[in-house]
């Protein structure tokens, strides 16, 4: 069983000036779809059993409270993601934590996957880290260019990182590629 935390994106737009109204507005709404496509791609793993709980993380400008009071999950409000993420980890209980990108969705057969990854002990002492779908050309040849999009890991072992970033934690768990496991870009 593990823990959902959702990084939703901080944007340039968001909280600018006044005159950029309308384009803070756009932001927003954008980043509210890649969250909530990104939610609704977990639920059939939270029938499964093997999501726990959910939380957002991401900065106050963009109301995540709106969000997470529809999805029946928590929310945390930070400036940095260091901040919001040890923030989170009392809210996520789980034995094991799934930190994922907002605008990513799992791929088919990924439950089945993470459920191995659990079932066969491979989590126990490390992190696995989720890659997105190559853009380029050249990341279909190196796929170790392709930005990761979320990290399986202990939750005993991230509990230890001081300043708990995406990439401190990947760090600090000795993260290895998850491979097959794979995340689809949607927002």
């Amino acid at each position: 069983m593990m823990s959902l935390i959702v990084l939703c994106p901080p944007s340039a737009a968001v909280g600018g000036l006044e005159s950029r109204a309308a384009e803070t507005q756009v932001a927003e709404a954008q980043i509210a779809e890649a969250t909530v496509r990104t939610l609704s791609a977990f639920v059939s793993a939270a029938v499964r059993g093997l999501v726990r709980e959910a939380v957002l993380v991401g900065p106050p400008q963009i109301r995540l409270g709106y969000i997470a009071d529809h999805a029946g999950c928590a929310f945390v409000e930070a400036k940095t993601e260091a901040d919001g993420i040890a923030q989170a980890f009392p809210l996520a209980r789980a034995a094991h934590l799934f930190i994922v990108r907002a605008g990513y969705v799992p791929e088919t057969g990924f439950a089945e996957a993470i459920e191995d990854l659990l079932r066969f002990g491979k989590a126990e002492t490390r992190g696995w880290l989720l890659r997105g779908e190559p853009a380029r050309p050249i990341e279909k040849i190196l796929t170790h260019l392709v930005q990761p999009a979320a990290l399986l890991a202990p939750r005993r072992l991230c509990l230890n990182v001081k300043a708990p970033s995406f990439t401190a934690l990947a760090k600090a768990v000795h993260a290895r590629p998850a491979n097959g496991i794979r995340l689809r870009r949607v927002a």
